[in-house]
């Protein structure tokens, strides 16, 4: 989570990082948006693969090749980890929010999957459901708040914080500085579906005023939040998510319901993507979302269900959620997000030579692009050997795949002894014990 990351670099170096790096990925969003409307290979892209091949539409063939290959497997494979990812993190919601009921995460996410597959078999533009919009929003204003609240009136006081430390610019560490850009880099991107997006503006010369007055400052906003306070509150102890360093009551639950609603809209939009790409390439003929036969409905929900499917296997074979974050974050973000829009634009900016459409760019920028650039390729090496280490020091506590993990979604001793306010459990083994 946020807090974590912060804790990493302290809270006045973590803030500074956050900052820069949203600033980055809004960069790095404008480059994409000026490849897009001044390319004239990627007019009317609908795709991120249709944008790079427009891009390099006069690049030599093997460059061609290169690129759409690139782009597709980063974006693809990127798409359906996030959707693990959510489908996990929705049923670890689920777990929380019906604490009482006692059925593993496995089941839960199941659950999960059953609750997005009506949305997701009737969603084939990811504006199908607009009200939906704001209920992630607040729903994600939930996650982070509520947690922050009850901190706030009832104190830290259930939270063992004994040793914690509070720094401005704590003690650096590779291992650290690593994992806090990576969980930055993930949870600021969205380079990898940006082109979907604009293909269902109404007037993409928006854009860049919608991602830098509304978007980009409620980005900072939502993070600067999460992750200073959290910080704020359990210092360099701070682990996971916000909402599960409660203890198990209302204030759980509700932070828990909107978990799974923001978890479950997140999927659903992403899924729309996935889901679209797999058909355009399976059974083009049924691939428009304006298709209303019944064949094609049939296409489109026999694609949801498999998507579902795999993202619910890949969920239960890898119940780790906060290094899952740290890998993708180091791995595949930095080359969806930022390599490849970078070589977009580039190949844009020498194909316009002499061309009054060619984009303008300052000395100070390509230093900026550079910058970013070396940043994205320091993550993906270093990042990545990084999360994969940090992963298999840690396998022996994941548990085997589709095993129960209730850990903080049962209130028993034997699940969730270490849970806040959980401390009864320890004079519970000790009295068995005597």
């Amino acid at each position: 989570g946020m807090p974590h990351a912060v804790a990493q670099l302290g809270w006045l170096l973590g803030g500074a990082v956050m900052a820069a790096m949203l600033a980055a990925n809004v960069h790095i969003s404008i480059l994409m948006f000026r490849v897009r409307v001044t390319c004239p290979g990627c007019e009317g892209a609908r795709s991120y693969i249709g944008m790079a091949k427009g891009s390099f539409a006069c690049a030599p063939e093997w460059q061609r090749r290169a690129v759409a290959m690139l782009t597709g497997i980063s974006q693809y494979f990127f798409l359906f980890l996030l959707l693990g990812v959510y489908l996990l993190s929705a049923g670890k919601g689920l777990g929380m929010l019906f604490y009482g009921q006692k059925l593993c995460l496995p089941q839960w996410s199941a659950v999960a999957a059953i609750i997005l597959l009506p949305f997701a078999g009737t969603a084939r533009e990811m504006g199908a459901y607009q009200s939906l919009v704001w209920a992630n929003v607040i729903t994600l204003c939930g996650t982070v708040l509520i947690p922050l609240v009850y901190y706030v009136v009832a104190g830290t006081g259930a939270i063992d914080l004994t040793g914690a430390r509070w720094y401005a610019i704590a003690p650096l560490t590779a291992t650290g500085v690593l994992s806090a850009l990576s969980t930055f880099t993930f949870g600021m991107t969205s380079q990898f579906m940006l082109t979907e997006i604009m293909s269902e503006m109404k007037d993409v010369r928006e854009l860049p005023k919608a991602y830098v007055r509304i978007s980009a400052p409620f980005q900072l906003v939502a993070f600067m939040v999460a992750g200073l306070g959290g910080y704020l509150f359990m210092g360099s102890l701070s682990a996971g998510m916000l909402n599960e360093n409660l203890p198990f009551g209302a204030p759980f639950q509700v932070a828990a319901a909107c978990l799974v609603v923001h978890m479950l809209i997140s999927y659903l939009i992403k899924g729309v993507v996935f889901s679209t790409a797999i058909l355009r390439r399976a059974a083009p003929d049924f691939a428009s979302p304006d298709d209303r036969r019944k064949r094609s409905l049939a296409a489109w929900n026999g694609v949801v269900i498999s998507c579902l499917l795999a993202a619910w296997l890949l969920a239960n074979l890898v119940p780790f959620f906060g290094d899952f974050v740290d890998l993708l974050g180091a791995s595949f973000t930095p080359l969806s997000c930022w390599v490849v829009p970078i070589l977009m634009f580039l190949r844009c900016v020498h194909d316009q030579r002499g061309s009054e459409r060619r984009p303008k760019v300052h000395f100070l920028e390509w230093v900026l692009i550079a910058l970013e650039l070396v940043l994205a390729f320091v993550l993906m090496v270093m990042g990545t050997y990084s999360s994969v280490r940090k992963i298999a020091e840690h396998w022996h506590q994941y548990g085997a795949p589709f095993a129960c993990h209730c850990e903080g979604i049962w209130p028993t001793c034997a699940c969730s002894a270490g849970h806040v306010g959980m401390d009864w459990c320890e004079a519970v083994a000790v009295n068995a014990t005597l």
